[in-house]
């Protein structure tokens, strides 16, 4: 009797139409977009990125201070007391190295440089490669 059930429930299963497999698609929405759209993207690109700048910095920043604490507070007698060239990595890579990253999207992404590109591109319709290759559709919604 199970076996009966199964077989007619897999008859009508397979039986229908499937959807996923059906040769009829539909045509996609073309988006006209215009110099507004794109400038807002822009902004949006802009915004995005300084945000990022800002976070990088900020870890960067907390890591170097704590590096500094421990190196502060730890007590050189107990055998536990870093090198001068490891203190000098610490800083530069933990510390360094993102403050600089933060500090390089901070400089490229500046309001300053955002109102460049956005009078450049009003004035004459061309995006500097750096801000064009980041313009994806999803800064468009």
């Amino acid at each position: 009797m199970t076996k009966r059930i199964l077989v007619i429930s897999c008859m009508l299963l397979f039986s229908g139409e499937l959807y996923a497999q059906s040769t009829d698609t539909p045509a996609l929405p073309t988006a006209t977009l215009s110099r507004s759209d794109t400038v807002r993207a822009v902004q949006h690109i802009f915004s995005k990125h300084r945000t990022g700048g800002w976070i990088w910095t900020a870890v960067g920043g907390a890591l170097a201070l704590r590096i500094a604490y421990v190196d502060a507070t730890t007590n050189s007698s107990a055998g536990s007391a870093s090198t001068t060239g490891g203190k000098i990595v610490g800083y530069g890579l933990l510390g360094g190295l993102p403050i600089g990253i933060g500090v390089g999207k901070l400089t490229r992404f500046s309001n300053a440089r955002e109102e460049q590109v956005v009078t450049l591109y009003e004035k004459s319709g061309i995006l500097p490669p750096y801000v064009r290759k980041r313009l994806k559709t999803k800064h468009f919604r």
